[in-house]
């Protein structure tokens, strides 16, 4: 029979070393991107104590990161958290979670998409000194999301390459940024940045400043879906985790830290009303060689954006084909692969189809920017409870093994699940102003279209709800023993 008639549905395996592994998650959380304007969004509610909100966002994401770590010991999917919570909480639990996880990657990517278009026109106006067409953000962002449909489809190692790269330069260069801001503030350093003393509505402005702290480093569980792609995945994917957020986080908290004193923990409310107060703040405090750092960091945040909408596009797509596969939620043609690139072709085409709809109705109605953040708010509290559902699977995964540890597969993921359920408290009380206030809206219903779509499901089909993230037990074992990993 033909390729034509039964399309391949096999990744290319052991493919992805760890560094590639790596870099999956490093540049989905974009630092560059972050840096520039993401920053904003944080120091919007915490202000002075933006470094605060940020620590306490990296320290939240690593007990996350735990779950993720001690789920890769022992199965290894495309699937990423649907496979895992259907292994721990069951099968409908895992095709409820995959179903979820679509709206989280699925709305990312135009995120970034929109903020890309917005950047790019506003770093054209202050490099230029011209004042651009309004909607010129549209084209920028539909030149970029044809871009990342090109590389997402000839594959994913090349991706990553190029995203590795560029994520060591855009480190580099941030962090001499970084310690030239803190030598100008001088007098002005202070660590009380890291207490609540500099927002003014206390411990409510740290929560909401969390929800764009965790956004920016939400995609440490990119690697989570390279699963049947890596090298040794028991191992690299966990260590993928740990080291990205490591390395971002300290890139986050460095540059937060420095942009905070060099501006002025008291004056913080300027910076929050300006696009990219990096920008103005450099040519203010290095206004001898602010044309050469003004095109470097334009260079690296256009690069930084796409290499993170890439990593985006490959966790998205491999849930898909995952869930495609398993003819759960999406058409089963989207679980196969292109017979050349050996990437989920289908499943791309798809997404990016989705993205140019998303990008161009949300930011025609909002704007770019606001479209970017009103989409970063529903990405942050899908991410949360998509994690939420992993913690406790992980707890019930490991006790029906026989292998349950108090502490990593109990206390973490309690104390993990208290953490996230702080920022998602304060996105909801008091309630936000329009249109803040729309997304956690927008999440009920699509967990109530999940649900219905999923019951009905049961009822016509349920021998494929059952096998829902069953199709790598084989996998899973036979990875967790060429590991060397205690199991």
């Amino acid at each position: 029979m033909t390729t034509q008639e039964h399309p391949p549905t096999t990744l290319a395996r052991n493919t992805l070393g760890l560094l590639h592994v790596i870099f999956q998650s490093a540049s989905q959380m974009s630092p560059t991107g972050t840096v520039v304007s993401g920053l904003t969004a944080i120091a919007s509610y915490a202000l002075g104590s933006m470094p605060l909100a940020i620590v306490l966002a990296l320290v939240a994401s690593f007990f996350g990161a735990n779950t993720l770590v001690q789920f890769a010991k022992r199965i290894s999917s495309a699937g990423g958290y649907y496979t895992w919570i259907a292994h721990g909480a069951g099968p409908y639990t895992g095709a409820f979670s995959g179903w979820l996880y679509i709206l989280y990657q699925g709305i990312n990517g135009p995120a970034l998409l929109l903020f890309f278009g917005w950047v790019v026109r506003a770093l054209l106006e202050m490099g230029l000194g011209v004042t651009l067409a309004g909607w010129l953000w549209w084209p920028f962002a539909m030149v970029a999301t044809l871009a990342v449909w090109w590389i997402a489809y000839i594959g994913i190692k090349q991706s990553l390459v190029y995203s590795m790269i560029v994520g060591i330069v855009e480190i580099v260069v941030l962090c001499i940024l970084a310690i030239m801001l803190i030598d100008k503030a001088g007098s002005h350093n202070s660590l009380a940045t890291f207490t609540p003393h500099f927002s003014k509505t206390g411990w409510s402005g740290i929560g909401l400043g969390m929800i764009f702290g965790l956004f920016s480093f939400a995609g440490y569980g990119a690697s989570a879906t390279l699963g049947e792609e890596a090298k040794n995945p028991g191992k690299s994917i966990g260590q993928s985790v740990m080291w990205s957020l490591a390395i971002i986080g300290f890139v986050l908290i460095v540059v937060g830290y420095a942009t905070t004193v060099a501006w002025g923990a008291t004056n913080m409310t300027g910076y929050t009303t300006l696009p990219m107060p990096l920008m103005n703040l450099i040519q203010k405090e290095l206004s001898s060689s602010y044309s050469v750092w003004f095109w470097i960091l334009t260079i690296l945040i256009v690069n930084s954006t796409i290499t993170a909408t890439i990593a985006i596009t490959n966790a998205q797509v491999r849930v898909l084909f995952a869930l495609g596969r398993d003819r759960i939620a999406v058409p089963a043609s989207l679980g196969t692969t292109h017979p050349r690139h050996k990437t989920p072709a289908r499943a791309i085409h798809v997404q990016s189809i989705i993205s140019i709809l998303i990008v161009t109705i949300v930011g025609f109605w909002l704007g770019s920017f606001a479209g970017f953040l009103f989409l970063a708010e529903l990405v942050t509290l899908s991410n949360l409870i998509i994690h939420l559902m992993a913690n406790l699977s992980l707890i019930r995964y490991y006790r029906k093994v026989g292998a349950f540890r108090l502490v990593v597969h109990g206390i973490i993921p309690i104390i993990s699940s208290l953490l996230f359920l702080f920022p998602i408290y304060f996105s909801l009380f008091p309630v936000p102003p329009f249109p803040d206030n729309i997304p956690p809206y927008l999440l009920i219903l699509w967990l109530a279209i999940g649900a219905v779509l999923l019951t009905r499901l049961l009822r016509r089909h349920p021998d494929r709800l059952r096998a829902a993230g069953q199709i790598t037990d084989e996998l899973a074992s036979n990875d967790s023993s060429s590991s060397g990993l205690p199991v």
